[in-house]
């Protein structure tokens, strides 16, 4: 019989094979970015999955998905599932901070990570090499036991820049931000200012196009022009380089449900009874976003680490409670959030008009990730992720990472979507290679 080193199972049909991951030798080194395109559409979304779910309701088995994680069985082929991720630097609900950071957090009274969480890095690099309109986004769902505990006892903040990042947890609130002003009448001085910044866009190409004509014997200083044009073209495209394509602020029938109820009443998003609408309202809010281009990472946190919103299955269950009690019931409670993660891959799941011929969520990796497993501690914790983040990441599988921390993985990320090694250096030096095409 293999032992878990050995295994490397597949489920879906007709994939091909993967490396198998062996107990030596397990991880390489990473290599610097492979020449991304400054203008790449890839998209980061963590999603993370608190109290881990008992392995036979989580693990693919012959070819299905279990109870947990059915509601996803559309998207099998693509996803990958992590089996044997470790949290490096931390345990149980004191993992939250480490989860994304890969940062040693001790206890709830630990300072806070002082790092990047890796949206943060990503979104660092997005930032330098293609900036978006809305650098990252962050939304909530109940994602403290009420308002007044919100980021306290290190329980409900997961993200870091380094110091913790806010979130809007009304999607009232976050929608009215982030689509309020689309459709708005452009100020009165609109025409002049555009007119100026073409002016100064022509000015610059013309001396681009000047030096490059003095150096027409060395072909690297031509290309570093080259380059430069190229960028001064994108500048001077319809809308510039970082206007959203296609974003407009129509309603949206989950936020509109909710706006009676919520607009202005911050403390209101923290109602138990109304955690399902939420969650639809800030998936179809950022689903929104990440779609058009107006964002290339966001995240979405449902509850705290050992919070105890009323999940709606069974009659209503506390998630905190349940997660220490019957082993099948918690798997109901991941199920119902498997459900909205569908709803969240479906959205992506469309043309991508950064991007003709792929869709959204193929150029995207959607991360779920528990901070515990089921006994909580933090070793061999639940993990998957949708979508190839534009063709570098394998899916379709499920892979065996026994011996390998959240670290590799934060590293992985940072490497497949080209940032550079410094600024993801305390995520380690090396990746899963396994999981990259």
């Amino acid at each position: 019989m293999k032992t878990r080193r050995q295994l490397l199972r597949h489920w879906g049909t007709g994939l091909a094979s993967l490396p198998l991951l062996t107990a030596s030798g397990t991880w390489s080194v990473s290599a610097a970015a492979r020449g991304l395109r400054a203008s790449d559409p890839t998209r980061l979304i963590l999603f993370p999955a608190l109290n881990g779910v008992e392995d036979q309701y989580f693990w693919p088995q012959g070819g299905n998905l279990p109870l947990a994680v059915e509601p996803l069985a559309d998207f099998a082929d693509q996803m990958m599932f992590v089996r044997g991720l470790d949290t490096a630097g931390s345990f149980n609900h004191m993992a939250i901070r480490s989860m994304f950071t890969g940062a040693p957090i001790a206890d709830y009274a630990s300072a806070d990570p002082g790092v990047k969480s890796v949206d943060q890095v990503i979104a660092d690099h997005f930032g330098d090499t293609s900036p978006s309109s809305l650098r990252s986004l962050h939304l909530g769902a109940i994602p403290a036991s009420s308002i007044e505990y919100y980021q306290l006892f290190g329980r409900s903040t997961f993200f870091f820049n380094p110091e913790p990042v806010d979130y809007d947890a009304n999607p009232v609130t976050a929608f009215d931000k982030i689509f309020g002003s689309l459709g708005a009448p452009p100020p009165d001085d609109e025409e002049e200012v555009a007119g100026f910044e073409a002016d100064v866009l022509a000015l610059t190409r013309k001396e681009v196009e000047r030096l490059r004509a003095r150096v027409a014997s060395s072909p690297a200083e031509r290309q570093k022009l080259d380059t430069h044009l190229g960028a001064l073209k994108l500048l001077a495209a319809p809308g510039g380089p970082n206007a959203p394509i296609g974003c407009e602020g129509s309603t949206l029938d989950s936020v509109e449900k909710l706006r009676p109820t919520l607009q202005g009443n911050e403390p209101g998003a923290y109602q138990f009874a109304l955690y399902s609408d939420i969650m639809d309202a800030q998936i179809d809010t950022l689903a929104r976003a990440v779609v058009c281009g107006m964002t290339r990472v966001a995240t979405l946190q449902a509850n705290s680490a050992d919070g105890n919103v009323t999940v709606p299955v069974l009659g209503g269950r506390p998630h905190h409670d349940t997660s220490h009690a019957s082993g099948a019931d918690f798997a109901v409670l991941v199920q119902w959030y498997a459900g909205k993660m569908a709803r969240l891959l479906k959205a992506l799941d469309v043309p991508d008009p950064l991007d003709p011929g792929n869709t959204v969520l193929h150029n995207s990796c959607v991360l779920w990730l528990s901070e515990c497993n089921p006994g909580h501690d933090s070793n061999d914790v639940p993990a998957f992720y949708a979508g190839t983040a534009g063709g570098r990441l394998k899916t379709g599988s499920l892979v065996d990472a026994d011996g390998a921390t959240n670290r590799h993985l934060l590293r992985t990320l940072c490497d497949v979507m080209g940032a550079p090694e410094g600024a993801s250096a305390h995520f380690g030096g090396e990746t899963l290679s396994e999981i990259k095409a």
